[in-house]
């Protein structure tokens, strides 16, 4: 547990404003150690050079309770974090080494946007490493509705064409969490819908 809080803490510190010239940059560990006070840090910024040292206060780590779901299936895991660190709806989490989205935030017997991990009863998060995107494809006089397993990285362009399973289809519209696009396109993490068309000269069967 003791290498794994200082790793945290490297992380934390890694970026940091300058005493010196100011600027929000990496700065560079040069040397730590453990002292009465808290874990005292020699710093070198990566800007100007400047080198400091700080002391980090020992902050208590926690468990949380996290309903995970992935499909239609859920189930009660943990999240561990620094007793004073924000968490916030649509952080994205590692949960048993999965990257994962958080979806809710139970604090103090209430639905909250964020809060403290202290105060907090339970995080409601969903996987994240893959997700399921919807489809709707145009097939003339009907509509289907189809659904694809992507990275959230994944991009998706107005367009494209997509194998679904028994047809071909073509991208002419994607909606993302605040907008409609029609030219271009947008990360499978923040797209809503796609709406395609079939494409009937491909898809025809021999």
């Amino acid at each position: 547990m003791q290498k794994f809080k200082i790793n945290l803490e490297f992380q934390r510190l890694m970026k940091r404003i300058c005493p010196n010239c100011g600027k929000d940059v990496k700065q560079e560990i040069v040397a730590f150690r453990e002292t009465k006070r808290g874990m005292e840090y020699t710093l070198k910024c990566k800007n100007c050079g400047y080198t400091y040292k700080i002391i980090e206060r020992e902050e208590k780590m926690i468990d949380i309770k996290v309903v995970w779901s992935w499909h239609e299936n859920s189930e009660i895991k943990k999240f561990t974090a620094f007793e004073d660190d924000m968490i916030a709806v649509g952080d994205e989490i590692n949960i048993n080494g999965i990257n994962s989205l958080v979806t809710a935030i139970d604090a103090h017997g209430k639905r909250v946007k964020e809060a403290k991990a202290k105060d907090i009863d339970t995080l409601w998060a969903k996987r994240f490493d893959r997700i399921i995107l919807k489809i709707s494809v145009n097939r003339g006089n009907r509509t289907s509705s189809y659904e694809i397993e992507v990275t959230p990285d994944e991009e998706f362009y107005v367009g494209d064409m997509l194998d679904l399973e028994d047809i071909h289809a073509v991208i002419h519209k994607i909606k993302t969490e605040d907008r409609f696009v029609n030219r271009g396109g947008a990360q499978a993490r923040n797209i809503v819908r796609i709406y395609a068309k079939e494409i009937r000269e491909v898809g025809r069967k021999h």
